[in-house]
């Protein structure tokens, strides 16, 4: 039985660009090490959820053969599992963003700042703000945190809008919850509302969180400082995808046969990958993009020496693509070629059947600077399939593999080769 191996690049699918000469960023990529995988290889395009544009969360799930509609319950609860922070059914799980507004309107989503700079805000926000629950408030990367309502004296619910403007949440009748990329056609920044009676306390509880939270963020030293440096200062926290149920997906052991490891930096991914039932390998997220990728590609071959398979998250491609620095993408997909997948092509043994997937879990626009709801190109090598040319979104679009209709298909398929 030979080695899978599931590489998903966050973000990577993108629209056609002009000025890249009306290819995307995959296709104008220079990626010898992927003709490789051409050799033997076949595409899929599928959807991941239809009509609406996904977040990272309903991506991933379904790349890993997790159906959204029947396992999710809220992004919060990945996010907070992957950070350590442990919530249980009936506790309040959310998705928090260091931001910026002035005069209630939105200046930044997302204000990044460094892991001393977020670590001292997490210290004064657990140490200084009250309000009428228990709670645990810890700090993930960039501009990101978790919060976790411990204990309450009432029932806690999950139908609550979003604090963070361009994502939406949608409520299905089986009790399971999706959230959703749209744009932001106002920069009003609203209060979180109760989407059914028995959530108005929640959303009250977070109000009051937000408010105070945020008040204490404006007199800390690190607002102070960066103020004074003329650097964006955060202000005001976003928060999203509040859960207060655990998803309980299937081990994918089970599902799959294989044993499996996830390389895997940022909280989101290591909490669905701990929900599925993999062994995670926690590589952080480095700086600099060829650091980070050498040290993903160093864990990356020592897991497949333990594991039957193994799953890779790349991140930096949806970060820059929500900057809309296009340029910077190809030249991120250019450097996963270079060092993952050149190194990766050097040990992957087609004869011994080694599968090879690579994919993404949505499209990111460089142009819209926003999650879109296109499809997503899939390459996948093993020895059973013939040569392709090229990968890119056109290609995919042209000679995909029909049995791929969803995202959802990709495991099924490749795990029977």
């Amino acid at each position: 039985m030979g080695k899978l191996i599931y590489i998903i690049v966050d973000g990577m699918a993108d629209l056609p660009i002009k000025n890249l000469g009306g290819k995307t960023p995959l296709e104008y990529a220079y990626k010898p090490n992927t003709s490789f995988f051409l050799r033997h290889s076949v595409f899929g395009y599928p959807s991941v959820l239809g009509r609406y544009a996904p977040q990272s969360d309903s991506g991933v799930m379904a790349d890993l053969g997790y159906d959204p509609l029947k396992y999710s319950t809220g992004r919060g609860w990945f996010e907070c599992l992957g950070l350590g922070m442990s919530p249980e059914d009936g506790q309040l799980a959310v998705r928090v963003n260091f931001g910026a507004v002035s005069n209630s309107m939105l200046k930044a989503i997302r204000v990044y700042m460094s892991k001393g700079e977020l670590e001292e805000l997490e210290g004064e926000i657990n140490d200084k703000v009250r309000i009428d629950a228990d709670f645990d408030f810890k700090i993930g990367e960039g501009y990101r945190a978790g919060l976790v309502i411990r204990q309450s004296g009432k029932k806690l619910s999950a139908f609550i809008s979003n604090g963070e403007p361009g994502y939406i949440p949608k409520f299905y009748p089986n009790g399971r919850k999706i959230g959703l990329a749209v744009p932001i056609n106002s920069k009003k920044v609203n209060r979180i509302k109760a989407m059914r009676k028995e959530a108005v306390y929640t959303s009250e509880l977070l109000n009051d969180f937000v408010s105070k939270a945020s008040s204490v963020i404006k007199k800390s030293r690190v607002y102070r400082d960066r103020k004074e440096k003329r650097e964006e200062a955060p202000n005001f926290l976003f928060l999203r995808d509040g859960a207060v149920e655990d998803p309980r997906l299937p081990d994918i052991t089970g599902l799959y046969g294989k044993k499996w490891a996830a390389v895997v930096g940022m909280p989101l991914e290591k909490g669905i990958s701990a929900a599925a039932g993999m062994t995670v390998v926690d590589t952080g997220e480095l700086q600099d993009v060829r650091t980070d990728f050498y040290n993903k590609s160093e864990k990356l071959s020592a897991a497949l020496k333990r594991f039957d398979a193994v799953y890779l998250h790349i991140k930096q491609t949806d970060s820059v693509s929500h900057l809309g620095k296009y340029s910077d993408k190809y030249s991120i997909i250019e450097s996963l070629d270079r060092i993952i997948l050149g190194e990766l092509s050097r040990k992957f043994d087609f004869d011994g059947g080694d599968t090879l997937i690579l994919t993404c879990d949505h499209a990111t626009s460089s142009e819209l600077k926003r999650h879109i709801n296109s499809k997503i190109p899939v390459l996948i090598s093993n020895v059973r399939f013939g040569p392709n040319r090229s990968f890119g979104e056109s290609m995919a679009e042209k000679e995909h593999a029909v049995k791929i209709r969803s995202a959802v298909d990709i495991l099924p398929f490749a795990s029977r080769l």
